[in-house]
């Protein structure tokens, strides 16, 4: 039931071993609470993108030979301490010189943390163009959560939730003065607004998984055939209609969901609000399920809980602290429309970040791990708790496929 995602240490290197320059060695040290120091990868990246790779030794050193310049370090290595369950160590170090002459030794850092089997499988938000080309239409958002396990995995209450600002291009005051967002040494990710909650406990049978209508669970095609059917009688939807109000985001669902499948909001934000602010371009978007003993509800109502966005003590601004350790998954949405971007998961929820392109019926889809489907005979999706590796953008919405 929780998922901490570890932090990383980045030191700049290149894919393969350099040849007709001087090089350096670079020796990294993985320093962290490893159950097994050897065989772990470590890459240096450079500053236009090269990567370098080695495995560490016993003793937990990585040995590089590299050109002199400026790199960055990092290492995301997974083992499986149970059934269901995956340790996973981030770490980074970022601005490390190389210098003509020198040895360098590097310490590089990393954290653990645990995760659920239940990530984020895809993440549809940016909508798709009308028929007639007159604009686009997105009001058709969705989720899919996946249970990545072979193993039936119950969890007594789970929870969707962005955090703050909305945009990625929207100027960020949640930064301290050396760069560090300002809750993430206190262990807790900002749920902004409010959030949404399954009914009861959920239930994931191995290797299922649940589709979520973020917007109108109902068919879109018949109106927008770029779009997708969510009227399906095994998907859920978030639908509240007394708490956030627009009937244009949330139109009565299906006839074929049953209201048990229907998704209930907590609101403590703006009560001038009538639909969840779920950005269709650039959404910091995460599941996690409440602290033990405390049920959704509880927790969202819970005023020792509260953060404000920006320091600004005002209803807009209010936010639910959840702390990492009920962080089961989340993806951190960068806009390809903006250069300007500031992550707001910490290392501890997604180290990396994806990019969107809205308005075209592009989606966000987890990578494929092709070896371990292979060993389980299953699909298996790669999960490193960051972004750039485990996510990739689609040019369409795999439910398009679901007929």
């Amino acid at each position: 039931m929780t998922g901490i995602i570890v932090l990383m240490s980045v030191v700049a290197c290149s894919d393969n071993e350099p040849t007709g320059y001087e090089t350096e060695f670079v020796y990294v040290q993985v320093e962290g609470d490893l159950d097994e120091r050897e065989g772990i990868e470590v890459k240096l990246t450079d500053s236009r993108g090269a990567v370098y790779r080695q495995a560490t030794d016993a003793a937990g050193v990585a040995t590089f030979g590299v050109p002199v310049g400026v790199y960055q370090a990092s290492v995301s290595h997974v083992s499986q301490p149970r059934q269901g369950w995956r340790a996973i160590y981030n770490g980074t170090a970022s601005n490390v010189v190389v210098r003509a002459g020198e040895d360098h030794h590097v310490v590089l850092q990393v954290s653990e943390s645990l995760t659920s089997a239940i990530i984020i499988r895809e993440l549809y938000v940016g909508g798709c163009p009308k028929n007639d080309g007159s604009g686009w239409f997105n009001h058709d958002k969705y989720v899919i959560l996946t249970n990545n396990s072979a193993d039936r995995v119950s969890l007594p209450g789970l929870c969707l939730a962005l955090a703050t600002p909305y945009n990625s291009y929207s100027q960020n005051k949640n930064y301290t003065a050396d760069g560090k967002l300002n809750y993430e040494t206190a262990g807790f990710v900002p749920a902004a607004s409010g959030f949404w909650y399954f009914q009861g406990e959920v239930t994931f049978e191995p290797w299922e998984e649940k589709v979520v209508a973020l917007n109108g669970a109902i068919n879109h095609t018949l109106t927008y055939t770029a779009s997708v059917d969510l009227s399906h009688s095994d998907y859920y939807c978030t639908y509240d209609i007394e708490r956030y109000t627009s009937t244009s985001y949330y139109p009565s669902p299906s006839e074929q969901i049953p209201s048990s499948h229907y998704l209930k909001v907590v609101r403590y934000g703006d009560e001038n609000e009538t639909a969840w602010p779920l950005s269709p371009t650039s959404p910091a978007f995460f599941i996690f399920t409440p602290p033990a003993g405390m049920t959704p509800l509880e927790f969202g109502m819970d005023a020792g809980n509260v953060w404000y966005d920006e320091g600004r003590a005002l209803p807009t601004y209010t936010c639910r602290k959840v702390p990492v350790e009920c962080i089961l998954d989340g993806v951190e949405v960068y806009s390809a429309a903006w250069n300007e971007a500031a992550k707001r998961l910490t290392a501890a929820v997604d180290v990396g970040y994806v990019y969107l392109t809205a308005r075209q019926g592009h989606s966000l889809q987890r990578r494929v791990d092709e070896a371990e489907s292979r060993r389980q005979g299953h699909t298996v999706y790669v999960d490193t708790n960051n972004s750039s590796d485990d996510f990739e953008e689609s040019d369409h919405a795999s439910l398009r496929d679901v007929k």
